[in-house]
């Protein structure tokens, strides 16, 4: 399975799984059709190989492999990104007690699922929910506020399911209180997460934009945060887009249309392709002889084939009696 994303008119709302049959599927079923030319080629090399004669053009078969190549990575860079799509972006909102965590996700959420205090270390536990952006599913999820010192066992217990929970999310959404942190301590905080999960993409928010001085905003202009007010519900589709911007980075295209596989049988066989691809292109770098060299291409076209459909033994015999008069 695949997810094709459309970067035009309705966009991510256009998401759906199909079996690679779209446009991006009929490029790699294409450049599949040119392989087995040369293929072709290279097997009848090896029916002539007494007269030592080269019917494959080296250099254009080098030229295509890349080519190949460069769209086998594409789709194999694309897989994680793809299961994070396929089954809703966790997106785990984190700060400090009081940022407004809970205040988010209702604002977010478009309801009043987490209780809101004012009190520090309200929320004790995970609070989380769906919401769909623009055809994407998040998961938005609340936790327990991160502090050194918790005020008891439970909230000590919460803060540190809340950094176990950080280490399973597909993206964190880091909140502060624009009010009553300095610039020098949200660095400290993000320096802390990325060390821990160097991987994880980190959103940047910072909240109670309403309540802000001037000289507060200001301070906070170099880290290139989202500025919200979540109790009034300011900035929230400023913040949305940001959200998917950070989902586009990962790896979907910001024009054209992306491909994405999600499914685990195609994964594998592109990590196959991508195998006997690179076995071909080392042995004609290095002179290895035709009869390998039609050995690893036949076992790359065959993984290609499992992700186009396009499986059968003939396909070499069809090519080689459509471009030569040889009698069957």
């Amino acid at each position: 399975d695949v997810v094709e994303i459309s970067g035009h008119g309705l966009g991510l709302r256009q998401v759906a799984l199909n079996q690679l049959r779209g446009g991006f599927s009929d490029e790699l079923r294409d450049l599949r059709a040119q392989l087995i030319r040369f293929a072709s080629l290279l097997e009848l090399e090896l029916d002539f190989g007494e007269e030592d004669v080269e019917f494959a053009d080296r250099t254009g078969l080098t030229r295509l492999l890349g080519e190949v190549q460069s769209v086998v990575s594409g789709l194999l860079g694309s897989f994680e990104l793809g299961n994070v799509i396929k089954n809703g972006i966790t997106t785990v909102i984190a700060g400090r007690p009081n940022a407004g965590k809970s205040t988010l996700l209702n604002a977010l959420l478009r309801e009043e699922r987490a209780i809101v205090s004012a009190i520090p270390g309200t929320t004790r536990d995970f609070i989380e929910d769906e919401v769909s952006i623009d055809g994407l599913r998040f998961r938005f999820v609340d936790t327990a506020g991160l502090r050194d010192n918790p005020a008891d066992e439970v909230e000590a217990i919460g803060v540190q399911r809340t950094r176990q929970r950080i280490g399973q999310a597909a993206l964190l959404l880091y909140l502060f209180d624009l009010t009553a942190m300095t610039p020098a301590e949200v660095q400290a905080d993000l320096a802390e997460f990325r060390a821990a999960h160097p991987r994880l993409p980190v959103l940047l928010v910072g909240n109670k934009q309403d309540a802000a001085t001037p000289a507060q905003l200001a301070a906070f202009d170099q880290l290139n945060a989202q500025l919200i007010a979540a109790g009034q519900r300011q900035g929230l589709e400023k913040l949305q887009a940001a959200l998917l911007t950070q989902v586009r980075g990962a790896g979907l295209a910001t024009s054209g249309t992306a491909t994405i596989v999600t499914n685990v049988r195609h994964a594998r066989a592109l990590e196959a392709a991508s195998q006997h691809l690179a076995a071909v292109q080392e042995g004609l770098a290095t002179g290895r002889g035709t009869e390998l060299l039609a050995a690893d291409l036949r076992h790359a076209l065959g993984s290609l084939g499992e992700i186009t459909g396009d499986i059968s033994t003939d396909d070499l015999l069809t090519s080689i009696f459509t471009q030569f008069c040889i009698g069957k």
